[in-house]
């Protein structure tokens, strides 16, 4: 059997008051009884493009496709706290993030333009900018925790230079995850 691996796109995010405000949400439901698993602070990040897993030549091609997307820094504002899939189940907690200078969306239409022409499918739900801050196992109060996450829904934690994004490798462990940079695509110089 070939070697597969787990590979997806994204860009993180590092600044230390958005960390920090995260830290603190995470703990604030974890006191509520939320059994979860919080991302680690390293591992903040917003998933532009998850392949699953990849045979080397197919992770050349995504490699190969990256390297020819070319964007300027943009911001990102992170507000609000929500949850998927919705209604009263929580499975998963994110954060909002909004891209006043579509900067996500032309970095993805470029990947996307690209990548179709070799043969890898979008996933057709479509693309929501957020950032995944917990995966929710159990959770003793519900009720409790669903006036939490409304009264959340504004918090706003800060704005996020992204001067990069990354194809990374995801190796799956006990503990959770573990990210590696493949490829680090950077901005252009000047706006």
């Amino acid at each position: 059997m070939k070697d597969l691996i787990r590979t997806f796109i994204a860009v993180d995010f590092d600044n230390p008051t958005i960390v920090s405000r995260v830290q603190e949400v995470q703990g604030e439901l974890i006191r509520l009884g939320v059994k979860m698993k919080p991302v680690e602070p390293q591992n903040l990040h917003i998933t532009l493009w998850f392949f699953g897993e990849l045979n080397v030549e197919r992770l050349n091609l995504v490699l190969r496709s990256a390297e020819e997307v070319r964007f300027h820094p943009f911001r990102l504002e992170v507000k609000g706290v929500g949850y998927f899939p919705g209604g009263s189940r929580i499975n998963v907690v994110w954060l909002g993030v909004n891209d006043p200078e579509n900067g996500l969306k032309s970095i993805l239409d470029q990947l996307i333009g690209r990548l179709s022409k070799l043969g890898f499918k979008y996933d057709e739900r479509g693309f929501t900018p957020h950032l995944t801050i917990g995966r929710v196992k159990f959770i003793r109060d519900k009720q409790t925790v669903l006036r939490k996450l409304s009264e959340l829904k504004d918090l706003y934690f800060g704005e996020q230079l992204i001067d990069s994004f990354k194809v990374k490798k995801s190796t799956l462990t006990s503990r959770g995850p573990i990210y590696s940079d493949l490829l680090v695509v950077k901005a252009e110089e000047g706006s």
